[in-house]
């Protein structure tokens, strides 16, 4: 019983970590473009490296099976991608800081939650689900499988991992804030529910908990990690008792 709900305590650790760095993940790679801060480019960076490195041990050492890639299509990435990184901008952020916002109780966030999951239902059940599909369809191409390397994957990822690793304790140590929002609590509690964490703190540990999700996800018989956008369409599986294909 304990696993089948592993992912509820794994998304709110997730959610938890987004909170207290004050971190969104495509907001921060939005930035990089819109604010020219390149060092985010190095963040985003080391939590794919981090996850990396977790994510092959486990395969590597038979702990979890090792997954199978399938096909994508050429045409509907790149516009769904387009479309999303549209819709974060717009709205400030992507799905996940949507959650922290709608958590929070703030309008913006729940709208945002609310239109995202009809949205989503449309494209992926109702209207617009032919187009979709068809679209998904077109141009398929399968996948990079790390694991047909001649190497390990951790060659790469471990060696990549100490040199973000080492940017971002520079940079951590050398851009420390000059002065401190006086603070209401002390102990623990100042730590877990008022303090703002750093960046180079938060994402080695949203690292870690990607990472870790694998192992979770395996212990449930489901071969992959961390989903945002299906749960939020569960929802409405939920409600009208019906099926949808995961789209990411």
């Amino acid at each position: 019983m304990i696993f089948k709900i592993s992912g509820l305590f794994i998304g709110l650790l997730f959610g938890f970590l987004l909170k207290r760095g004050r971190f969104c993940p495509t907001g921060t790679i939005r930035d990089i473009y819109l604010e020219k801060k390149y060092y985010n480019a190095v963040l985003i960076l080391a939590i794919i490296a981090t996850e990396g490195v977790l994510y092959h041990l486990l395969v590597g050492s038979g702990v979890i099976t090792t997954p199978f890639f399938g096909c994508y299509s050429l045409i509907a990435v790149p516009i769904g991608g387009f479309i999303f990184g549209i819709g974060a901008v717009m709205t400030n952020g992507c799905i996940t800081s949507t959650l922290v916002k709608a958590g929070d109780g703030r309008i913006i966030g729940i709208l945002s939650l609310i239109v995202f999951a009809i949205t989503e239902f449309f494209t992926n059940k109702w209207v617009f689900k032919p187009f979709t599909q068809k679209l998904m369809g077109f141009k398929e191409v399968y996948d990079i499988d790390l694991f047909d390397m001649p190497i390990s994957p951790l060659i790469v990822f471990v060696p990549l991992v100490v040199v973000l690793y080492v940017v971002m304790i520079r940079h951590y140590r050398s851009h420390k804030p000059k002065y401190k929002l006086p603070q209401r609590y002390t102990g623990l509690r100042h730590v877990f529910c008022e303090k703002i964490w750093s960046r180079e703190v938060t994402v080695v540990l949203i690292g870690i908990v990607m990472g870790t999700a694998f192992y979770f996800s395996n212990l449930t018989d489901r071969n992959g990690g961390i989903s945002i956008s299906d749960p939020v369409l569960s929802w409405f599986n939920m409600i009208t008792h019906t099926h949808s294909e995961p789209i990411g």
